[in-house]
């Protein structure tokens, strides 16, 4: 597996390639975080065959877990879990050598109205290709 260095929320600022995306929900902020810190739920909503990790439930950031998603398995490390407003993690390791360094957060928002509970939840996604892929740049669409 390809080590990528460790980085934190810092790295946001920093990093080559920075992306986001979000979501709108119809549910609560805490059955979002809920979800999000349970490992063991991953499997049920998240595109991925099995997850292992330090604790059931990330409670501190230095938490781990591996998830494997078919063939590709990742490592990762809670970098920042701000019940139940911001849950970031780092890559640490992958068998995908697809970058140096990378940070995921969600940053989580209600949104409710009109009587109905909804929350927004943002993904941001942050990393550094290596140099040999560099030269691609232009053919990969971010």
């Amino acid at each position: 597996m390809r080590t990528l260095e460790p980085v934190g929320l810092e790295f946001l600022d920093r990093a080559e390639h920075v992306f986001t995306t979000d979501v709108d929900l119809p549910v609560s902020v805490d059955e979002v975080w809920e979800i999000l810190v349970d490992n063991s739920s991953w499997t049920s909503w998240f595109a991925c065959n099995s997850v292992t990790s330090s604790v059931p439930v990330w409670a501190d950031p230095g938490d781990t877990r591996t998830i494997r998603v078919g063939p590709i398995k990742i490592e990762e490390v809670a970098v920042n879990l701000d019940e139940p407003r911001q849950w970031a993690m780092s890559l640490t390791k992958s068998t995908i050598p697809i970058a140096t360094r990378m940070l995921e957060v969600l940053d989580i928002r209600d949104t409710s109205r009109n009587g109905e509970e909804r929350t927004e939840v943002k993904w941001t996604g942050a990393l550094d290709i290596p140099a040999y892929l560099r030269p691609a740049r232009g053919l990969i669409q971010w």
